[in-house]
């Protein structure tokens, strides 16, 4: 492979389907479209098809997506009805057919852990752990340098089904007491619509975080970031927590989990390093065109 490789990156989501195009390194243009995945998989996948025809020749393809993912053979194992008929595609066969390069698929939150750690918050970390608080939780571990799945039935790990509030556990609800259900950011805004209806997203509550009602909730969210934050940390013992989403742009909310967290962990823990993430939306870009690269490298 030469250092002038055009790399394409595609990030599959559930309602967006973002491209971009990488030359050593760089990131020379993005495009995004509609997922349309309501109307199932095969649409999406042309649609992702048409995306990636627009940014232009490329000799490899990086695939990011949602969903559990075999980072082997790049077959979706499981998606929820956010993408109908997704179960069990061959996404990375149907790309490498597709455009006749190589091709490499592996999980949204793996790919934007990846790419944080090459390209963003956790360059020259080898360990590390980057966790993304949005409508749901998602992550990725980061073991020695390499993504570590787990060598379970699911093709990924589960951050957001830590179980912090095993109090309102539902046989009928695996996520009910989960971190996702009590620490997202959807979370947040349920908690701040009980102490004020219009409180209904997080630029209105942020933007009123001075009144003591509003703090009042965005504190009691923290706590429920905190407790999850903790249990990851003295589980895996892990150098640097990196922090994704919307919500870590606001400072007050980095600085009192740190705060939080050196406040609370087990001695011989607080000196954990806890980042904002630095990528945005682009990290699983950047994670997809890493992971393809680097398959490319070791055949």
């Amino acid at each position: 492979m030469t250092s002038s490789m055009r790399i394409a990156a595609l990030d599959i989501g559930g309602t967006r389907i973002k491209a971009g195009l990488f030359e050593e390194g760089k990131l020379l243009r993005t495009d995004e479209a509609d997922t349309m995945a309501k109307q199932g998989a095969k649409v999406m996948l042309q649609n992702a098809v048409k995306l990636l025809e627009s940014i232009g020749p490329f000799d490899a393809v990086g695939i990011s997506t949602a969903g559990q993912v075999d980072p082997n053979t790049g077959i979706i194992r499981y998606a929820n009805e956010n993408l109908p008929g997704y179960t069990g595609t061959n996404v990375q066969a149907f790309f490498a057919d597709h455009f006749h390069c190589p091709c490499a698929v592996m999980n949204d939150a793996y790919c934007a852990a990846v790419g944080e750690g090459t390209d963003g918050a956790a360059k020259g970390q080898a360990d590390y752990i980057c966790i993304t608080y949005g409508t749901g939780i998602g992550g990725g571990v980061i073991l020695d340098h390499q993504p570590y799945y787990g060598k379970g039935g699911s093709a990924n790990l589960m951050i957001g089904g830590l179980i912090t509030h095993p109090e309102r556990r539902d046989p009928n609800d695996p996520f009910a007491g989960s971190y996702e259900r009590c620490a997202s950011t959807a979370a947040l805004v349920r908690i701040a619509e009980k102490a004020d209806p219009s409180l209904d997203n997080g630029r209105r509550i942020f933007a009123r975080i001075e009144e003591a009602n509003v703090k009042e909730a965005v504190n009691a969210w923290l706590d429920e970031v905190t407790v999850g934050l903790l249990s990851i940390l003295h589980i895996y013992n892990i150098p640097c927590l990196v922090l994704g989403g919307g919500i870590l742009e606001q400072p007050f909310v980095l600085a009192e989990i740190q705060k939080r967290i050196r406040a609370s962990a087990i001695p011989g823990f607080q000196d954990v390093t806890i980042v904002s993430a630095q990528l945005g939306n682009q990290a699983g870009l950047y994670g997809a065109m890493r992971n393809v690269k680097e398959k490319i490298t070791n055949q």
